[in-house]
């Protein structure tokens, strides 16, 4: 037998043995696949069905959740409406509102009589954020404390300067 004869032999055996050693191989990948796929048919199946039991056990108790703020908020609005701060800042509110109204109807007026609807002012109501008001206001507080500050200092310095401090 050549060499060449030997090692196909060889290459044969080796290929037999190596099927023999893959054939259990690939039927226990496949029985793995089929096992985690089972699993995950199973976990998909016990989520929903836990989704379905939180949904039947919670979604009264969300509604009755959402519905106990409701004489909490009543009870804030009434309080918080009878501050004589809270009163003023809804009627400057209201100015907004009044004045954007009165607006539109000015520009719908101007329409209907053929006039340029630009010429009336376009007032912008913005949005009612009480946060944002108080601190527009501490802002312009703030310059003022600052404005009178510095305006000091240069008084000092100026004073400084002509000798008379």
């Amino acid at each position: 037998m050549t060499n060449i004869e030997t090692l196909a032999a060889k290459v044969t055996r080796l290929r037999a043995a190596a099927e023999k050693s893959t054939s259990p191989l690939a039927a226990a990948e496949a029985e793995l696949a089929a096992a985690q796929e089972a699993e995950n048919a199973r976990q998909e199946a016990r989520g929903k069905a836990y989704d379905a039991r939180v949904y039947d056990e919670r979604h009264q108790a969300a509604e009755d959740a959402r519905k106990s703020a409701d004489e909490p908020r009543e009870r804030f609005a009434r309080l918080i409406s009878e501050q004589p701060w809270f009163q003023a800042w809804a009627e400057m509110r209201a100015a907004r509102y009044r004045a954007w109204d009165i607006s539109i109807e000015a520009q719908n007026a101007a329409v209907n009589a053929g006039e340029d609807y630009n010429a009336v002012p376009n007032v912008a109501i913005g949005e009612a954020d009480l946060i944002g008001d108080l601190t527009s206001l501490a802002d312009d507080r703030a310059r003022e404390i600052a404005t009178a500050e510095a305006q000091e200092r240069r008084t000092a310095r100026d004073a400084f300067i002509a000798g008379t401090d």
